[in-house]
């Protein structure tokens, strides 16, 4: 056997176990919107799921995409000035309320992009965003969206997003602007993974202290998930964003965090109240039904094994420890079932005995040294693997010099008893 990799593999049986999460869970969910998705966010453990890949206009919850790609491509604290590209914003639009001329840094065109789903925001960022990466600060503004838009594209498909294709940065209808619930919960626990957006994502008021110009004004957050007092205040909301056109009715992805447990939900074309409903009904149900429990951590010893052909002094079992550490999101009822198997490489193994029902008795085999892989331990539930890594000893063992083995002291106790029988002979011998 090759020598093992020191790297853990997360294996993709993680999500595909957690595929059919209604069944696993005991319950399917009654919900009006034409797609949904539930998803754990750090791991993207799909937990509930109907026609997640069904192309769908996602309206407003585009800008989680032009959010995330202002963060990674802009100076959050850069001045930015409102120009031309005003007058690409359809009419009809939500508005953060910008005017041409007016200042305002990146950061807080984001509060304005997010919280009230500015579209004017959206324009002025891809319009910024885009020039900076052309290094061209006079490109038209109708210009400027389309290289921001296949920025979007690029961006997408690097997330996986590949059932996916955005035209604009705002998300207003148009017939080749389209997405899907799984294609946005990508978009979105990327997003979530910055700091400064979850920051955002959670924020119910802002005002702008670097905006300048005639329009200056705070911002309400319209998510009611996020708004206390409000119909829809879910407690345990962190975000995200909200979205209507008429062709693809009202949307909304919605984050929360509980006991440990980080979840993104997807509902694409609801109605208006149903959305928030669709968002109560899945991130209550993961949570109900979830749970995040870390299954080993790095270093913890797995099993300690017997060591043979060791020298004299050295200690006759060697532990094994976990290369790497793995976190599962699993169904609570799942939790007493998974099971964990040690694989010893052949290399290193002196004995393996089957003893029936009881269970198997390894042994190693010297020389081992430090941190050397031996072996892996595999994490399974109902058969289907769900992680493996290596399992490192935790000590060196010298073999037993040859001088020491076993045989050699036989040859030389039978040699010396040869000998000394010699002598007495040859004493007795002389005697007479």
């Amino acid at each position: 056997m090759k020598r093992l990799k020191n790297t853990a593999i997360a294996l993709l049986a993680v999500a595909c176990l957690l595929a059919g999460p209604a069944e696993a869970a005991g319950q399917e969910l009654s919900l009006e919107a034409r797609a949904v998705l539930l998803v754990e966010e750090s791991s993207g453990a799909v937990l509930y799921e109907k026609d997640a890949h069904l192309p769908m206009y996602p309206a407003s919850t585009t800008k989680i995409l032009t959010a995330l790609l202002a963060v990674e491509l802009g100076d959050l604290a850069a001045q930015v000035t409102v120009g031309a590209e005003l007058n690409l914003v359809a009419a009809g639009s939500s508005l953060a309320h910008l005017s041409q001329g007016d200042t305002i840094s990146l950061g807080d065109l984001l509060y304005g992009l997010l919280l009230p789903s500015g579209n004017d925001a959206a324009y002025v960022i891809a319009a910024f965003l885009a020039r900076e990466q052309q290094e061209n600060p006079e490109l038209p503004a109708g210009e400027a969206i389309e290289v921001f838009a296949a920025m979007m594209n690029e961006r997408a498909r690097q997330l996986g997003a590949r059932d996916s294709h955005f035209s604009n940065p705002d998300g207003f209808h148009a017939a080749d602007h389209y997405t899907t619930a799984y294609d946005l919960s990508l978009i979105a626990r990327e997003a979530m993974s910055s700091p400064f957006l979850r920051s955002v994502f959670a924020t119910t008021y802002y005002s702008s202290e670097t905006w300048q110009g005639k329009g200056t004004r705070a911002w309400k957050n319209n998510n009611q998930l996020i708004q206390p007092g409000a119909d829809y205040y879910y407690p345990p909301a962190t975000g995200l964003k909200t979205g209507y056109t008429g062709p693809a009715g009202f949307c909304l992805v919605s984050s929360a965090t509980s006991g440990g447990l980080d979840l993104i939900a997807v509902a694409l074309n609801a109605s208006e109240k149903g959305r928030w409903g669709e968002a109560w009904t899945l991130l209550d149900y993961g949570f109900a039904n979830y749970t995040r429990r870390q299954l080993v951590r790095r270093g913890s010893v797995v099993e300690t094994v017997p060591i043979v052909n060791g020298d004299w002094g050295q200690p006759k079992d060697i532990p094994l420890a976990a290369a790497q550490s793995f976190t599962a999101v699993l169904a609570k009822e799942d939790l007493g079932r998974v099971e964990m198997e040690v694989q010893l490489d052949p290399h290193f193994l002196a004995a393996k005995e089957d003893s029936g029902a009881a269970a198997q008795a390894y042994s190693l085999q010297a020389p081992l040294t430090a941190g050397q892989a031996v072996g892996q331990v595999v994490y399974s539930l109902e058969g289907q693997a769900l992680f493996t890594t290596d399992l490192l000893a935790q000590a060196a063992a010298t073999p037993l010099p040859g001088w020491r083995s076993p045989t050699a002291l036989l040859l030389f106790t039978a040699l010396l008893g040869g000998t000394l029988l010699v002598l007495a002979f040859c004493r007795r011998y002389k005697a007479r």
